[in-house]
């Protein structure tokens, strides 16, 4: 129950807090030194289970597609950004060369849940298509969460694969990897909602978290300043 408190109560630092036995760790600190530079910078990168280390060259166009639309159109409805979202927008536009605008103008959203922050660990958005009228969900949060709303994922090549026992767990592996490394891992996810259930959730305003396909996964770091590193 009190490490349940101290999670809720780092939330308003802000802070998420991956595991509640940190607070009672940090609660024994007597002294705290750091010098953060603030700014939040996406540094690993991985389609399926390929880390990408060279950007967006050698993944689908479809994928980086739905990548653009997530990371778009699945955020903040108006300024300021979170400080995630800052982070994942510079990425996407320097490394998987999004064009904002054009992404706002071939897609609307229909429906917008939270934005990702420090409280509300992932969020979601239900959007449409212009070109071609169809319906689709985009999620992209903490990234265990969202892999447990996932039973399939894209590799580089735009292919559907099953997650099963053994694929869920090498997805775990590389999410504690960037754990042990001091990232904060995102994953974006997708899925393509069938006209017999949009009227469903735009009737109850809900965007629909089950049976996802993971798109890929992200490590954010908070970098030292170079004078201290």
């Amino acid at each position: 129950m009190i490490l349940a408190y101290l999670g809720k109560r780092k939330m308003g630092d802000p802070a998420m807090v991956r595991k509640l036995f940190a607070c009672e760790t940090e609660s024994s600190a007597t002294a705290i030194c750091t010098d953060k530079t603030g700014t939040l910078q996406v540094t690993k990168f991985w389609v399926g289970q390929e880390s990408m280390e060279d950007g967006g060259g050698s993944i689908s166009p479809f994928v980086v597609e739905l990548i653009h639309q997530g990371v778009a159109l699945n955020t903040t409805p108006g300024p300021p950004l979170t400080e995630y979202e800052k982070a994942i927008h510079s990425w996407a536009v320097v490394e998987l060369k999004m064009d904002m605008e054009k992404i706002k103008k071939s897609c609307r959203v229909l429906i917008q849940v939270e934005a990702l922050d420090f409280e509300q660990k992932r969020s979601g958005v239900l959007i449409g298509r212009n070109n071609d009228d169809t319906v689709h969900v985009h999620w992209k949060g903490d990234a265990e969460m969202v892999l447990a709303m996932c039973s399939t994922y894209y590799d580089a090549c735009g292919v559907v694969k099953d997650i099963d026992d053994g694929e869920r767990a090498k997805f775990e592996q590389i999410i504690q990897g960037t754990a042990a490394s001091n990232l904060r891992c995102i994953a974006f996810a997708h899925k393509q909602v069938p006209e017999e259930e949009y009227d469903e959730l735009k009737e109850m305003k809900r965007v629909d978290g089950r049976s996802l396909t993971l798109l890929g996964l992200v490590g954010i770091k908070d970098p030292c300043r170079t004078v201290i590193c």
